[in-house]
């Protein structure tokens, strides 16, 4: 009877999880929808990062398989190891999309979206940090579940520094396509008064 209380506990938390960020993602968007649309392009850019991100997960798997063939065992519980493959995954996808400009939608808001994982990382950090307080982070010398909150605190962290670098890619990109339309514009403009001067 505890244990089908407890699923039906954890279904329901699920749910509710589910449902607030499906509120949060229309309020994030700026047409307030939920689905976030692409251009041709960021799909393009999409894919291949799915790509990326399905093999990086094929060849940790492969690698874990090497490790139990060879009796080798790694510091954490499965669970955890299982959930840090995912999100290992999930930062190839997401660090090849960003710097290739295919993260953000065209009805996104970078900035809202920025506090939030900024919010959301932070959250489980510190989260982490207590567990490992508690003590509960490590269970007989291996790393068990609460360890997940930290990891994927510090996923969201490491995300948010890679927008904020591609950010400034970006910014610089910027200022010197500026400098050489400053400097073709000078150029052009001494071609043309030597061109009047020898009229």
């Amino acid at each position: 009877m505890k244990s089908l209380v407890y699923s039906l506990g954890v279904i329901c938390g699920i749910m509710i999880v589910v449902l607030l960020f499906m509120v949060l993602l229309k309020k994030l968007n700026n047409n307030n929808e939920i689905k976030t649309k692409y251009d041709e392009r960021q799909q393009m850019v999409r894919g291949k990062g799915y790509k990326y991100s399905f093999w990086t997960m094929v060849a940790l798997i492969v690698l874990c398989i090497v490790f139990e063939a060879c009796e080798i065992e790694l510091p954490m519980q499965h669970s955890v190891l299982y959930f840090l493959i995912i999100l290992i995954s999930i930062m190839v996808h997401t660090t090849y999309c960003v710097f290739n400009d295919g993260y953000f939608g065209i009805n996104n808001n970078p900035k809202q979206y920025y506090l939030f994982f900024v919010f959301i990382g932070l959250f489980n950090v510190i989260i982490g940090i207590l567990n490992s307080r508690d003590g509960r982070l490590v269970t007989d010398g291996k790393l068990d579940t609460p360890a997940i909150n930290l990891f994927c605190g510090l996923m969201f962290v490491v995300l948010g520094i890679i927008i904020v670098i591609k950010k400034m890619i970006s910014k610089e990109d910027v200022e010197d396509e500026d400098d050489e339309d400053d400097v073709e514009g000078v150029s052009s403009g001494v071609r043309g008064k030597a061109k009047n001067m020898n009229k």
